[in-house]
């Protein structure tokens, strides 16, 4: 198996993991915001919201991220990366602007896991010596 292609199912994986979220956010929100730290909704509107915002955008950022990877097309991927990245800028803001709570460190090792595996993934997928002239 080339570099690229380790690099490619790597992101695959990554993307395939994501949109099960995504997924799990769509058809099982009340389930699912346990695990998120937020208290639970009842409202038919607030579990709607969860449905299209978090659901619907994260089944399209990592859609994104699959199809790159399929296509070996970096451009696709970039998006899933400064996904992560900003949720990771998020919970620092979080920290800076709300405080620290006790779950802060186990919601911010999945992130930064995800993170170096993309960067590493990336690395693999443009490596050059699988390129050839």
């Amino acid at each position: 198996m080339k570099k690229t292609d380790i690099g490619r199912c790597i992101f695959g994986l990554l993307a395939l993991f994501f949109m099960g979220t995504g997924l799990m956010l769509m058809f099982s929100p009340a389930n699912m915001l346990n695990h998120m730290f937020i208290e639970p909704i009842e409202s038919a509107g607030g579990l709607s919201s969860i449905r299209a915002i978090w659901g619907g955008t994260t089944i399209a950022v990592w859609a994104s991220v699959l199809l790159g990877a399929i296509r070996s097309n970096v451009d696709y991927i970039c998006v899933g990366f400064i996904a992560l990245l900003m949720v990771f800028v998020g919970r620092l803001v979080g920290y800076f602007a709300d405080g620290s709570f006790p779950q802060l460190v186990v919601s911010v090792i999945p992130t930064t896991i995800a993170m170096i595996l993309m960067l590493i993934a990336y690395k693999l997928m443009v490596s050059t010596t699988d390129k050839t002239a």
